[in-house]
């Protein structure tokens, strides 16, 4: 299921003082922030410009390394604002799995799949973050016609996807749940809206 692998980069290393003013700067945060975005002097405003953007875990211990993928890196330079979802985390022993929510205007991808015509593009990433980097677990994780909330089955966390599949009216349903410290994909049929 793994698409694509991030390296760590050591040598690019967060310092016990940038680790503390990200902390103060997100203590009030809801939900509570993880992981953000920044570029290579430590600054959390990145953009598309010419330097990499890096993933750093402002609960790391200090010093913390930023966590370097040339596939994330590459959606800010195609124009995406990307974002990391921290109330999609689930964390485990040894990853945690979160979502990228991204959006670019239309004149960067007039021929954007599954979206309104002449209207930007929106999609998501699930990965997992693990000691030996990123990996992408899915890159059309949701698209502009579908959207995913978290879930729990028999005590199980995930997610669940509403996707449309060509040809069907009907909202489908994907999960991803956690079992024995890895997210399996499941079918799980049409889409039910909660109870509000």
């Amino acid at each position: 299921m793994t698409l694509f692998v991030g390296v760590v980069h050591a040598a690019s290393v967060a310092s016990v003082q940038m680790l503390e003013n990200y902390r103060e700067n997100f203590k009030n945060s809801t939900p509570p922030t993880k992981y953000i975005f920044v570029d290579a002097d430590g600054g959390d405003q990145p953009s598309d410009g010419p330097g990499k953007i890096y993933i750093l875990d402002i609960t790391a211990r200090e010093p913390a390394s930023f966590i370097y993928s040339s596939e994330i890196d590459r959606l800010f330079k195609d124009h995406f604002s990307v974002m990391v979802d921290n109330e999609s985390l689930i964390s485990t022993p040894t990853a945690d799995y979160l979502v990228l929510v991204m959006t670019r205007p239309h004149e960067y991808n007039p021929k954007s799949g599954h979206c309104a015509a002449g209207m930007g593009e929106d999609r998501a990433y699930l990965i997992a973050i693990t000691d030996s980097g990123v990996k992408v677990l899915n890159r059309n994780f949701f698209n502009c016609a579908g959207s995913y909330r978290m879930v729990h089955v028999n005590e199980q966390p995930g997610y669940e996807i509403r996707d449309y599949k060509k040809g069907i009216d009907q909202a489908q349903s994907v999960r991803y749940l956690l079992q024995d410290g890895k997210l399996m994909r499941k079918e799980n049929g049409p889409y039910k809206e909660e109870p509000q």
